[in-house]
């Protein structure tokens, strides 16, 4: 079962939760950093976030290549923690990948809609700033998976 982090939640300036998507059973869990932190310590994977060598939680840029994500700042706004100069209002996390005829990428999206999108949606979306984890453009300009993304031989 795989855990992957969707959204901040924040109360006025102060941080309530996070939102994290559960792979087996397809659903948006909430979870208080305290609960994040102990998951991590007994080694159980939340895809987006690490610990740093003080017990503090922060976004796992190296590994699952968490670069941003949305912060829920009410019932319906979500803004993005690193603010940037793309016009990034929806970020996507990708979730897994099905190999077939023609591989198509399942993506989540800060609004929990979950979604197949083809490589080349993929790749634009790697491009302007779109893709919060789970892939990235290596050197060479292709798409790398990380790991913790579910790869199947099937297509969807």
């Amino acid at each position: 079962m795989a855990k992957y982090l969707i959204n901040r939640v924040d109360l006025g300036k102060r941080t309530v939760g996070y939102e994290v998507y559960i792979s087996e059973t397809k659903e948006i869990m909430g979870y208080t950093e305290k609960q994040i932190k102990d998951m991590l310590r007994s080694q159980e994977r939340v895809y987006g976030f690490t610990l740093d060598a003080g017990g503090s939680l922060q976004l796992d840029e190296k590994g699952f290549h968490t670069c941003n994500i949305m912060v829920k700042t009410g019932i319906n706004g979500l803004r993005p923690l690193v603010l940037s100069s793309s016009a990034v209002y929806m970020i996507y996390v990708l979730v897994g990948v099905h190999k077939g005829k023609e591989t198509v990428y399942e993506v989540v999206n800060s609004r929990f809609a979950r979604t197949n999108i083809s490589e080349s949606r993929l790749k634009a979306l790697l491009e302007f700033g779109g893709i919060c984890g789970g892939a990235y453009l290596d050197g060479k300009g292709k798409i790398a998976i990380c790991e913790g993304v579910e790869v199947t031989e099937e297509s969807v």
